[in-house]
């Protein structure tokens, strides 16, 4: 198995709780029922080792783009990484079963376009890349 980066966006309303145990509590919940409605959109997907961890700030350099960029970094099998829908089913598991653990969670507040971008980014539990 390798550790794949996957790169998915939703273009609605996600504000992020400004508390940080508010945060940390609520943010899985709220990803996960966006991800189970199919609101969050699978844009990107590549090994970890070779995805730039800085592309994530490149999908909302236009707000009328892209509201939300959600990434998850997880181990994928071969079968994992059959198809789109097995990806993406892959990435809700992981998030229902609490495999993932919040590396990332942050807001971009331009009062110009007068919305909200949120960053957000998990991670497999205990993955080498975790900070803290």
């Amino acid at each position: 198995m390798n550790n794949y980066t996957m790169t998915f966006i939703y273009d609605g309303d996600f504000d992020l709780p400004d508390a940080q145990d508010a945060l940390d509590r609520q943010l899985v919940k709220m990803v996960l029922g966006k991800m189970e409605g199919g609101q969050f959109q699978l844009v990107d997907f590549n090994l970890s080792e070779n995805y730039d961890k800085h592309i994530i700030d490149t999908y909302i350099k236009d707000p009328s783009l892209h509201r939300s960029v959600l990434e998850i970094r997880l181990d994928m099998s071969r079968a994992d990484m059959k198809s789109r829908e097995c990806i993406f089913a892959r990435c809700l598991n992981a998030m229902r079963n609490g495999e993932l653990s919040l590396s990332r969670a942050q807001e971009n507040d331009d009062p110009g376009q007068g919305q909200l971008q949120s960053l957000i980014v998990f991670e497999k539990k205990g993955s080498y890349s975790q900070t803290g």
